[in-house]
């Protein structure tokens, strides 16, 4: 007899432990299948703040401080035509609950994930190895396994299948068409060192960005004394490296690279060098016929913004919370997979956009924070934080409206309202616009779509913008917009509308909401007389 569970994950990294977890949680019977014995040795050793959050979910931030890995407040950048340190850190980014993230090794990381998974409930076997995909009438329906210590082959089915292979693609590569991105085609050369200087303070533990002629470095201080250092180089000069030695081109370029010297000067190189292709790629799906592709699976970005764990386990959170929903609702499986799949490259794209922009070489941080102001577009934020937020791993179903208001420099009363704006009572009369016409932008449209309510989600009509910001379109939002006209102000509005002073304090908390996401504005006409 076949054994059968609700869906069985290929691979056990950072995305195979997340959604597995996840679903686990949810009661779900999940299988696991890794074919190596953890801990392994994995390279992706810096953790974005934002991955903070999502380590919370699957409970490990509390064993994660036991754990000691150290934390990362910022990032610190000799980056572009001049040579002056700058250091950004996440305290400052809008979209995050945390300030910190984490440099791990990823081997004792990463089996951390899988035991947690584990604890979970999830059946998870090491040293395990999918060897083949069963299908029923075109679905992917199981797999089948063989151990590594018996040589038995055994044959599982489940509804669901979910690649966490990693680069190995192991369902993508059959079933999808993958694209390479021509433009990030770079090669990794690395190492590790004993007492390198690092800063003091909250900068010890920060990444050290400098660049030289030649490509860019990462300095990833970790336990121990021990800290990475590797260069990242376009194919042209991966090659000259290759001619000239992998070890000596190495050691040759840090010292073409002064500050980045001066923090080896007494340090000792203590591991063999180490060489990976980091080619950027997307699949064209993520997902199919019985089957979801999570992390490098179904898509891996360059490593600059090390957004490697982040991305792997963030879309471990949503597919998690899109096979969830399936298993009690197959009817919807071609809409909430393209919702799946809409989010993920979502932000898949808006960080590629970014490393694009960062590779320019541009003159001054000034122009990339810019730049990441226009990518994020979240309003009223400055470009330093809509660049901080973006390399601290934001994305919009974190409830990030709270640090959001308390880090904008708007009036104190708009600030008093960020509380009322999360428990649906606004506190205080003032509203964000008191005596300005208020209208409805016109680059948010409404659309059928789904929102996310804890690990399922929910047929939901949403407001989305041009560039892809999402709110809710709920019976209280559709009150607000309908009796927009650019004639009234926010007072004169929810005088209108409310009955009494506690629905006014609903609506008042709701029309806060579209007007700090930039869904309802300033009348142009009064806005063109300031």
């Amino acid at each position: 007899m076949v054994d059968s569970y609700d869906a069985i994950v290929i691979g056990g990294g950072p995305g195979g432990s997340a959604i597995s977890t996840l679903l686990a949680q949810a009661g779900r019977k999940i299988l696991l299948l890794e074919r190596e014995e953890f801990p392994r040795y994995h390279i992706g050793e810096s953790l974005l703040s934002g991955t903070a959050d999502l380590l919370k979910k699957l409970g490990v931030l509390d064993k994660m401080e036991q754990a000691r890995f150290v934390k990362k407040f910022g990032v610190s950048w000799i980056w572009g035509v001049k040579r002056d340190l700058w250091t950004v850190y996440f305290k400052d980014a809008l979209a995050t609950p945390y300030d910190f993230g984490y440099q791990v090794e990823r081997g004792p990381f990463d089996e951390m994930l899988l035991n947690n998974a584990r604890e979970h409930g999830v059946n998870a076997l090491e040293r395990h190895q999918v060897v083949n995909l069963t299908w029923d009438d075109g679905r992917v329906n199981g797999v089948e396994y063989e151990s590594a210590a018996t040589g038995t082959r055994t044959t599982v089915e489940a509804p669901w299948v979910i690649d966490a292979s990693g680069q190995s693609n192991f369902i993508t590569r059959q079933v999808a068409t993958k694209r390479w991105d021509e433009k990030l085609t770079n090669m990794a050369l690395w190492n590790y060192w004993e007492n390198a200087h690092r800063p003091d303070g909250i900068d010890a533990g920060n990444t050290f960005l400098p660049t030289f002629s030649e490509g860019w470095w990462w300095f990833i201080p970790l336990r121990n004394e021990i800290t990475s250092v590797g260069v990242v180089l376009d194919r042209e000069n991966y090659l000259a490296a290759k001619k000239e030695g992998m070890k000596d081109y190495y050691l040759n370029a840090i010292q073409r690279t002064p500050e980045l010297a001066e923090r080896l000067k007494s340090a000792k190189m203590i591991d063999e060098m180490r060489v990976l292709k980091d080619w950027s790629y997307t699949y064209d799906q993520f997902y199919g016929r019985g089957f979801v592709a999570v992390g490098d699976a179904a898509c891996f970005i360059d490593p600059l913004l090390s957004t490697g764990v982040h991305l792997a386990m963030l879309s471990g959170y949503l597919g998690a919370a899109s096979l969830n929903t399936l298993l009690d609702e197959p009817q919807n499986e071609e809409q909430i997979l393209s919702f799946y799949q809409e989010q993920y490259s979502r932000e898949f794209n808006r960080l590629k956009d970014q490393i694009y922009f960062l590779y320019g070489g541009h003159s001054s941080p000034e122009s990339y924070f810019w730049h990441a102001r226009k990518t994020m577009d979240m309003p009223g934020a400055s470009p330093k934080q809509a660049f901080v937020s973006l390399i601290a791993g934001a994305y919009e179903h974190r409830s990030w409206y709270r640090r959001f208001i308390m880090n904008l420099d708007v009036p104190d009363q708009v600030r008093k309202l960020a509380d009322g704006i999360f428990t649906g009572q606004a506190s205080g009369s003032q509203m964000v616009s008191t005596d300005a016409p208020l209208e409805r932008n016109p680059r948010w449209q409404e659309r059928a779509s789904f929102a996310l309510d804890g690990l399922h989600l929910r047929p939901s009509t949403i407001l989305t913008s041009a560039d892809g910001n999402n709110l809710p379109l709920t019976p209280d939002m559709s009150l607000v917009l309908k009796h927009i006209d650019g004639s009234k102000n926010s007072a004169q509005l929810l005088e209108e509308i409310g009955e009494n002073d506690e629905r006014r304090n609903t609506l008042r908390s709701v029309l806060n909401e579209a007007i700090t996401h930039g869904a309802v504005v300033v009348s142009k006409e009064v806005a063109a007389q300031v």
